[in-house]
Parts: C-alpha cells; sequence; structure tokens
C-alpha cells in the first residue's frame, strides 16, 4: 500500500506530545512491512534534520489559497536516517518562525508579552489549514504508482484534510483515516462559526452545516461528512469518546457520536521498545544498563545513584548538562535506606493530567512517609507550576521532593527510571504513553482508571484506583508505598512482569501488524 501519513510532529523531528511517537511508529513499521509510508510534516523552527538523509530541498514550488489569498508553499523530500521510509517536508514562512509546535515558548513571550508561553499559536487555524491543503496539493504533483492508497491523518491540526482530498480529482481513490489523539477541550482546532471556516478554507458555509459541534465547525465532524473513518488510541478511549455522559471531557463531542451513530475504532497506541531499551544504553540515553525483564535492576539503582547527585543540592549548577533546560526547585537529602521510596511525575502540566489533585494529596503523603522521596518533571501550565514550585520549597518537606521545572531527555528519562514509581492521575487519558516507558524501566505506574490507562493490568503490571479524588490517591500511595517498605520483593516481581509484559502486548510492530494493516487493507478493498 502506499500511505501517507500527516502530522505535526514527530521524533527525532519536531517533538511535542504522544503524536510524535505514533508518527514515527507507524512510518518505521508500516515501511518494514513492505508499504510505501511517506511522512507530510511542517518545517518549524524547532525542527530537527539530525535523523533525515538525503535531503533535496524545493523539490516543488506551489501556491495555495487561504483566507483568500495565495499562500506560497515548498515542498523538501528526504528519508529517515535509520528507516529509510519517505519525508515531504512542507515549508512556509509562518511555520518556521515557530519555535514550538503547538505553542509558543517563553523565548518567544519574551519577544511579543501578547505570546504566553505554553498557550496555542494564534494563527493556529491558519498553519491547519495551510498544511491540510499542502498535503493535498501535493497529491497534484506526484506519478499515478505514488498516489496514495490510504492518507492517515494525526489529531485535530491536520483533520481537515479529508474535506480537500474528497474534492480533489487526482486523489478520488484515496481513503483517508483520522485519528483523535485527544479530544479534550481545547484540543479541538474548531473555527468558531462556518463563515469563519469558509473564510480560511474558501469552501461556501454549506459545507460545514452538518459539521457543528455547540454551533462551531469541528474538524472531526468534517473528516467523517468527508468520507474519513475515525480512530482512537485505545478501545477504552473509542468507548469514551461515544458515551454521551462525557461531553465533559470531549467538549460536546460525544453526544454528536452517540447521536450521529459514528463509529470510532479504538487501536491502542504501542511503543517503541528500541527507543528506549534500558539494556542499551545508546538507545536509552540513560548512563546504566539493566533489565527488568530478566530481574537486573542493578543498573537501575546506579542511575538512581547518579541522578540524586545532581538533585541533592539546592544550588544549581548552570553547566550541569543533566539539567540544561531546567530550573530546580528543592532538593533531595542524600542519604538512603531499605525502606526509602522514590515516586515521580514526568510529562506536561495540564489540567487533564489531574495533577491538581497530585498537589493536593502530596503534603499528607510526605507527612505520613519521611521516607518517600518525589521528583517531578515537566513545564506547562503557570498554576500548576507555581504548586510545584511552592511544595518543593516548603520546609515541612525539605529534601522530600524536587521540582524540575522544564524539559530535556535525559532528565525526564532519568526522572521516570530513578523511580519505584509514576503517578498518572489524569481525569481522562485516551492511551497513555508514560506508564509503557515506565513499565520498560522497572517503574510500576499507580493511575486514575480512565481511558487508555485501563491498559495497567491492576496489582500486576502496575496499580489502578477508582474515582479521581484527593483522599482515593492519598490511600492508593499509601497503600503502595507501604508494599514497597515492607514486601520490596513483591514489587521487584511486579516490575519485572510488567516489562515483559509491555514488550509482549504492545511493541509497536505487533500493533502495526494486527491493527493497522488489517484496518488499511479493509478499507481499500
Amino acid at each position: 500500500m502506499n500511505i501517507w501519513i500527516a502530522s505535526h510532529e514527530c521524533s527525532g523531528i519536531a517533538e511535542a506530545g504522544g503524536v510524535k511517537n505514533v508518527t514515527f511508529s507507524l512510518c518505521k513499521e508500516l515501511y518494514r512491512a513492505g508499504n510505501n509510508s511517506v511522512l507530510f510534516i511542517p518545517v518549524f523552527h524547532c525542527t530537527s534534520f539530525c535523523e533525515v538523509k538525503g535531503m533535496q530541498r524545493n523539490v516543488v514550488e506551489t501556491k495555495i489559497e487561504v483566507c483568500g489569498k495565495d499562500e506560497t508553499i515548498a515542498y523538501t523530500l528526504a528519508f529517515s536516517k535509520s528507516w529509510n521510509f519517505k519525508i515531504v517536508f512542507v515549508e512556509h514562512p509562518s511555520f518556521a518562525e515557530k519555535e514550538a509546535v503547538y505553542t509558543y515558548t517563553q523565548n518567544e513571550e519574551k519577544k511579543n508579552s501578547s505570546h504566553k508561553k505554553g498557550c496555542g499559536h494564534e494563527d493556529a487555524l491558519f498553519l491547519d489549514t495551510l498544511f491540510a491543503k499542502a498535503v493535498t496539493e501535493f497529491g497534484k504533483h506526484v506519478s499515478d504508482d505514488e498516489k496514495p492508497d490510504i492518507i492517515h491523518c494525526q489529531d485535530a491540526s491536520t483533520a481537515t484534510i479529508p474535506l480537500y482530498v474528497n474534492n480533489c480529482e487526482k486523489l478520488s481513490k484515496a481513503k483517508t483515516v483520522v485519528t483523535i489523539h485527544n479530544a479534550g477541550p481545547a484540543y479541538h482546532h474548531n473555527f468558531t462559526s462556518s463563515e469563519e471556516a469558509a473564510w480560511y478554507t474558501g469552501y461556501d458555509i454549506k459545507t460545514f452545516e452538518n459539521c457543528l459541534n455547540r454551533g462551531k465547525p469541528e474538524p472531526f465532524l468534517i473528516a467523517c461528512e468527508y468520507g474519513a473513518l475515525l480512530s482512537t488510541v485505545s478501545p477504552s478511549y473509542a468507548e469514551e469518546l461515544t458515551d454521551p455522559k462525557n461531553d465533559d471531557i470531549t467538549d460536546g463531542l460525544s453526544s454528536i457520536f452517540h447521536e450521529k451513530n459514528i463509529p470510532v475504532s479504538g487501536i491502542i497506541n504501542g511503543i517503541d521498545i528500541d527507543l528506549y531499551e534500558p539494556g542499551d544504553s545508546n538507545k536509552s540515553g540513560l548512563p546504566f544498563e539493566f533489565s527488568p525483564e530478566k530481574g537486573d535492576f542493578q543498573g537501575k539503582n546506579q542511575c538512581r545513584k547518579f541522578f540524586l547527585e545532581h538533585l541533592k543540592s539546592n544550588e544549581q549548577d548552570p553547566d550541569d548538562s543533566v539539567l540544561s533546560d531546567i530550573k530546580k526547585y528543592g532538593f533531595l537529602l542524600e542519604y538512603e535506606n531499605a525502606k526509602t521510596v522514590y515516586l515521580c511525575y514526568q510529562g506536561r502540566l495540564a489540567s487533564q493530567k489531574g495533577l491538581s489533585v497530585f498537589a493536593d494529596a502530596l503534603p499528607s503523603v510526605l507527612e505520613n512517609f519521611p521516607n518517600l522521596k518525589v521528583i517531578i518533571t515537566g513545564q506547562g501550565e503557570s498554576a500548576l507550576e507555581g504548586r510545584f514550585v511552592a511544595l518543593s520549597e516548603n520546609e515541612k518537606f525539605k529534601g522530600q521532593i524536587v521540582f524540575l521545572n522544564g524539559y530535556n531527555r535525559l532528565a525526564a528519562r532519568l526522572t521516570v527510571a530513578s523511580s519505584d514509581f509514576i503517578c498518572l492521575p489524569s481525569f481522562f487519558e485516551p492511551c497513555g504513553l508514560e506508564d509503557f516507558i515506565a513499565q520498560v524501566y522497572g517503574t510500576l505506574p499507580v493511575a486514575h482508571r480512565t481511558g487508555g490507562l485501563n491498559k495497567i493490568v491492576d496489582g500486576k503490571t502496575g496499580f489502578l484506583y477508582e474515582t479521581n479524588k484527593v483522599e482515593n490517591l492519598i490511600s492508593k500511595l499509601s497503600e503502595i508505598i507501604s508494599i514497597k517498605m515492607y514486601s520490596k520483593d513483591t514489587i521487584i516481581d511486579m516490575a519485572t512482569d510488567a516489562a515483559k509484559y509491555t514488550r509482549q502486548e504492545y511493541n509497536w510492530d505487533k500493533v502495526a501488524q494486527n491493527a493497522y494493516i488489517p484496518l488499511f487493507g479493509n478499507l481499500i478493498k
């Protein structure tokens, strides 16, 4: 099959959230299975070309109308350095000036105070429309044997592609699939009105009359109105998306899917273990190697000792490469004994992630268990950042909690690899990748039972709790800390089983072969 994958992000090229992993792993596994997979991705200021080869600049240049104005688009061709799948880079100045994929950076806020760090780009709809039209336009410049059988669109930022494909004669045989990675409020990229949608796209307002969610043209509804199959990133999240009781976490979309009987196919995301392999430092980037699957945790303990050396002081060395691009608040005392327990959170600091519940629960847990050490690494909403700064600098918890505000890959991976448990108290979670990464690193997830986090087997590959309330999280954290303190072997055995289970059941090659390739094959039949 010829399969085009359209995404704003991809691991090693432009990274933001979990979409990057899905994009890369699908391109890789589809290509490895003998398909011709082609990635379409914009060129941002933050784009890295280190993982590509054979670049051919400006192989095609064309004009695309957006908002009634002709915009010049250039296409650059390249190939993945490690896996050889084809990449089509879409170039335009509006992408090139952005320092991050979806949101403004601190540096951009310094340049323009209205571009608040962590807030979405003010021209996001323009960027979405431009990219969607650019992917479709490229179809007019390929030979018949290069035309796609499938165009797979990743999330709301690409979800209007089916509209343009539906009106492109050259791509008349292409089937479209749109994967919903997150349908939470603020993730929909919806137009504010049919008139606005018409202005951006150049189509009549009647085009959008069956695609409205609370009066606003909704990209996911546009996609299925114009022939796309909708999928999402776990069977549990597919059920939540089509259950009208979940309108609050889907911003009204669930009721529409239910009323219109729109099917959503749930395919669980996998994990590309090659990218995290703890038994190979070249792949994991960790300073020591270990294998939880074989019951070998010595390197994990060495990683912890190494990381603690960088966390033991209230001061921060500006030349510390382990903490580059990170501001450290608080510290962890050096001493350690057999009953010390390490708990972490690593990821985006977003309301969806239930971190307000975590922040409310921590004081009680830290007071009750003075042997508990907490590492929190991430960046995002300023209110949540402020809460973790306050906790880390609270004299009552001095030496018990450290907050690493920012991101670099080594610090993120050391945070997870150094811990016994990772806390994932999400209010909703379409799939979840951090639980996979934790399990690969011999770290057990403790999570709110929701969406894709249901793939955790409670009591075997991690721990789940019902109803995301502070008292429930305190109870669950107290339970697992006690198990680690007084039955350490139970946790080691669970961590070994979890690592084995994740590799056996959720490696991306298995997901591609068992789910995506049959799905695409049935579509083109």
